[in-house]
């Protein structure tokens, strides 16, 4: 048995800062961040409402819904945030409460922008081993507590959301096909440290680490390089033609990555959907909040061969391949 999606929401918050917005604040244009980034505008969240925990669990009830399951069936929920706003008890946990899952098993997986494809494949394996019947999947980010915005190279990538799907063992349905990887020798491209080591607040430029810290060159050089690399591999080792898949479902970090990846494959571009123009860059959530806005549209139909595939800090990436 495998997991087959039956349902999908999301959250993204009501609060939308364009471009224009950002240049009142910090030195750019909305031509620049266009140019470099594809982003136009980017969801931010009220803080004081619309927390993680709030953005995850309203994503659950509204994929939920879509599948037409009652909370209390649902036997699993693994959720991927790395900006949670409890460190305990797990994000998961608030979403159980959320749904009215009592009872069933939850925890939290923390691998940067890839953490939701963990936690898809992590559920899927619980399915596939028959340790689980139906399993929430849920991403969600409220980056943008995390940004400094006096850094006009990291401020205008980030919005924040929540996106979620619901699996529910299929006997008919091929076998989910991942592949993940890491590298921790790139490590200080991409981090943000924890505030709460006060014993370190005096330290020089420990403060300012707090914030997300990126090399943004280095990334980009890493993602168009290691994505098109895992998804050929994932091709040869599970035996897929490329051009046999509906559409690429890519990580929505930056309009630029996307497009050379799907040069570099050897595919058209209309197969790799893009929504980070409206969304900026929501880490977990940005692969599950893609997939509600294709279904709401119409553009995901039943049977169709998908590709998703995402890389972040860790160095992590990782990609998978399964049927709607």
């Amino acid at each position: 048995m495998t997991g087959r999606i039956v349902g999908i929401g999301s959250y993204l918050p009501e609060r939308i800062v364009t471009n224009d917005d950002l240049a009142k604040i910090v030195e750019t244009s909305d031509e620049w961040i266009q140019e470099r980034t594809g982003i136009k505008s980017r969801h931010v969240s009220d803080p004081l409402v619309e927390k993680p925990s709030m953005m995850a669990g309203e994503a659950a009830k509204r994929a939920l819904a879509d599948a037409g399951i009652d909370g209390s069936e649902i036997d699993l929920i693994v959720v991927s945030c790395t900006t949670p706003d409890l460190l305990f008890p797990s994000m998961a946990c608030c979403v159980q409460k959320a749904v009215g899952a009592e009872g069933c098993g939850c925890f939290d997986v923390n691998s940067a922008c890839p953490g939701w494809l963990a936690a898809f494949n992590t559920a899927q394996s619980f399915i596939e081993s028959g340790n689980c019947k139906k399993a929430l999947v849920v991403g969600a980010e409220c980056l943008t507590n995390f940004v400094d915005w006096t850094d006009r190279g990291s401020c205008i990538l980030f919005g924040d959301g929540a996106g979620a799907v619901v699996l529910s063992a299929d006997e008919t349905m091929p076998k989910n096909k991942f592949i993940m990887h890491a590298t921790s020798v790139k490590a200080d491209c991409l981090y943000c440290e924890s505030r709460m080591q006060p014993k370190r607040w005096e330290e020089e430029g420990f403060l300012d680490n707090t914030y997300f810290r990126m090399a943004g060159r280095d990334v980009f050089r890493f993602a168009v390089t290691e994505v098109p690399k895992v998804i050929n591999e994932l091709s040869e080792k599970y035996e897929f033609s490329l051009d046999e898949v509906d559409y690429y479902i890519l990580h929505q970090a930056n309009a630029r990555i996307i497009e050379t990846i799907a040069k570099r494959l050897g595919q058209d571009l209309e197969k790799f959907p893009m929504t980070l123009f409206e969304t900026g860059n929501t880490s977990t959530a940005s692969i599950p909040t893609l997939l509600d806005t294709m279904k709401k549209d119409g553009r995901l139909k039943k049977g169709q061969k998908i590709v998703m595939s995402s890389f972040g800090a860790g160095l992590t990436w990782a990609a998978n391949y399964f049927e709607i």
